[in-house]
């Protein structure tokens, strides 16, 4: 059994990581399927669905860039980064 130092310890090094924990959310309803946002996106984190929607598949690989909300002309896409483990906050 681990003690507590050694839990916080591994824990605070499994938190750490290359790029800031990002969540990214797409309005459907705003989105007139331009796929302008895929186009832009350098780490292929947006791809296109079966709809045609854009869906994010690697938001782990997202380092918040901003281009994909930069263009789309209809501001369906909004990308927030981790603040802590429940707030996000508009980066």
């Amino acid at each position: 059994m681990l003690s507590k130092k050694t839990k916080v310890k591994y824990g605070e090094k499994k938190k750490k990581g290359k790029h800031p924990k990002v969540y990214i959310q797409i309005y459907d309803k705003w989105c007139k399927r331009c796929a302008i946002c895929i186009q832009f996106c350098a780490h292929r984190v947006l791809i296109e669905d079966e709809n045609g929607f854009p869906k994010a598949v690697k938001p782990v690989d997202c380092n918040i860039c901003g281009k994909c909300v930069l263009r789309c002309p209809d501001f369906a896409i909004s990308i927030r980064e981790a603040k802590g483990n429940k707030n996000f906050g508009i980066s």
